[in-house]
């Protein structure tokens, strides 16, 4: 680690949140900008417990059509935040007891393999459940893609089993209640003595002004500069990315990053791989990757 972790940064969240995954774009801008000076944890939120019994009036979600009206505001967030989305996954689980719960725990079965796992799971679990139309509540999906991305298939099945990531979730969900969050994702910033929650979707802007104004502007800013090598770069640590995460980052127009990356696909420098709405891109299948790094709303 080259630099001191100065600033904290803990994300309430919930991994069918679409709003959280509208924020993937900002915490990886964060981490590419402040590098180890800031670190990223999460803490789950357990969105719906039943949606029998769920009801949200504001994003007018509740009762037997909760699939199409969950659907509505995913295809409506994303058009918003433009991370990539297939909102038919509700049409596919529409006769499920659906529950956000068992995504939440199996996020702890693999933060209790370790923390950086934990973050590389949660992200595995979004891009899932937002893009790939797959009911990450299922164990079979989440013991398939607990194995994709190198977790120890027969440790997180234990740890599903015994109590221990369900416990963990449960601590989680004591922490949402101590600190008041209701609403997905919310960010408290700590450090320097000082901390701030902030609630709702974020944006990038708001967490830079109170990054320095807790750090009384000690934190160091990485210009980054935008381009195919920076950009073939920038997938490469992380293993996949959006066209949103790329204008995000290196402060681009949206159309400019598709063009860049579709350009970029075009010559075989990285991989396109249409998901939803959008797509996503990675290193060619003969690049040897290195490992991933890690990295309000109704739903």
């Amino acid at each position: 680690m080259t630099e001191r972790t100065n600033l904290e940064i803990i994300s309430f969240t919930d991994p069918y949140c679409t709003w959280c995954w509208g924020s993937e774009p900002i915490l990886r801008k964060i981490q590419e900008v402040y590098g180890d000076q800031v670190s990223i944890s999460f803490v789950m939120g357990g969105l719906v417990e039943d949606m029998r019994n769920f009801s949200d009036p504001g994003a007018g979600i509740g009762g037997d059509l909760w699939y199409r009206q969950v659907a509505e505001h995913w295809a409506d967030a994303s058009r918003r935040h433009k991370m990539p989305v297939d909102e038919q996954v509700f049409f596919d689980i529409k006769d499920d007891v659906f529950s956000t719960h068992p995504a939440c725990i199996a996020f702890e079965a693999a933060k209790l393999q370790s923390e950086e796992m934990g973050k590389r799971y949660l992200r595995r679990l979004r891009e899932a459940a937002a893009a790939e139309r797959l009911a990450i509540q299922h164990s079979d999906v989440q013991v398939e893609l607990a194995e994709e991305i190198g977790l120890d298939r027969d440790i997180f099945s234990k740890s599903m089993q015994n109590g221990k990531a369900e416990n963990a979730f449960r601590r989680d969900l004591d922490e949402c209640h101590r600190r008041g969050v209701r609403g997905f994702p919310s960010f408290l910033l700590r450090g320097f003595g000082e901390e701030i929650l902030l609630r709702g979707y974020t944006p990038y802007q708001t967490f830079e002004r109170w990054s320095q104004e807790l750090s009384k502007n000690q934190l160091k800013q990485k210009k980054l500069r935008s381009g195919s090598a920076q950009v073939y770069d920038f997938i490469s640590r992380y293993g996949k990315v959006a066209p949103m995460e790329v204008a995000c980052v290196y402060d681009m127009d949206f159309k400019d990053a598709q063009k860049l990356l579709k350009q970029m696909a075009e010559k075989g420098l990285v991989s396109e791989k249409k998901v939803g709405h959008g797509a996503f891109y990675s290193l060619p299948q003969d690049t040897i990757q290195c490992d991933s790094v890690t990295g309000s709303c109704s739903f």
